[in-house]
């Protein structure tokens, strides 16, 4: 994590290229300002104070990350709008071919910032606050994954939130977000990596996977293409 920009830079690696990517976390507000003009009026049509929140924690994040890509220290020149679906699309002279994915729970946001020809997608849960009894009929889960739910010795909270970030995550690499049945971002498949941690397939896309971590209470999980790989795993090191 650099102290410099708050963000975490880590290389994505497909085929025999190397591509850079940043993540950030974000957890308290900066002292600096950071929102553009038209950000600005955004945060002042929302009506409570949590939604403000969440909407400035998850700027930052994404501009953190979108900074170090960028080197673009003036976080005011990123400008972040929305796209159809909700998803975040980024201005800047520099940004034609970076693209961001951003997520929030509970406080905490977090970004990915990462060179358009390789779609990703974050998303992020809070173990705590996730129903599994509620949950699980929503997920339209595979044979697999209710088999993976059974038996692999992971609580149901977290199980869920494994396959509910699956599924988000695919959705914003999509550019689709959740408009469609959940079932259509299923995995064909969940296999543990190590403590904490598993890598996931998805059974209409066989295309992408998803890499799964719990840090801290929270399951954070990125979809990206299946022949991708990341040189370590994204660090929820929130910076202020």
């Amino acid at each position: 994590m650099s102290a410099k920009s708050g963000a975490q830079s880590l290389v994505l690696r497909h085929g025999g290229a190397e591509h850079r990517v940043c993540f950030a976390a974000v957890a308290s507000m900066a002292a600096e300002e950071f929102l553009g003009a038209s950000e600005t009026v955004r945060l002042a049509s929302f009506r409570f104070a949590a939604k403000q929140e969440s909407f400035r924690l998850g700027r930052l994040a994404a501009k953190r990350a979108l900074g170090a890509m960028l080197e673009e220290t003036d976080l005011r020149r990123i400008e972040i709008h929305s796209g159809v679906y909700g998803q975040p699309l980024v201005l800047h002279p520099r940004a034609a071919t970076i693209d961001v994915s951003v997520s929030h729970s509970h406080g905490l946001a977090v970004a990915l910032a990462f060179p358009a020809e390789f779609p990703m997608g974050i998303d992020l849960e809070t173990v705590a606050a996730i129903s599994a009894p509620s949950i699980i009929p929503e997920l339209g889960a595979t044979p697999a994954e209710l088999t993976w739910l059974a038996t692999g010795g992971v609580n149901d909270a977290t199980a869920c939130g494994v396959l509910w970030t699956a599924r988000e995550a695919l959705g914003k690499s999509l550019k689709i977000g959740l408009n469609s049945p959940l079932g259509m971002l299923a995995l064909s498949e969940v296999q543990g990596t190590g403590e904490g941690s598993w890598i996931g397939r998805y059974l209409n896309f066989p295309q992408c996977q998803c890499l799964a971590r719990l840090e801290r209470g929270r399951v954070l999980t990125v979809a990206l293409p299946r022949e991708a790989a990341l040189s370590e795993p994204l660090q929820l090191d929130p910076q202020g």
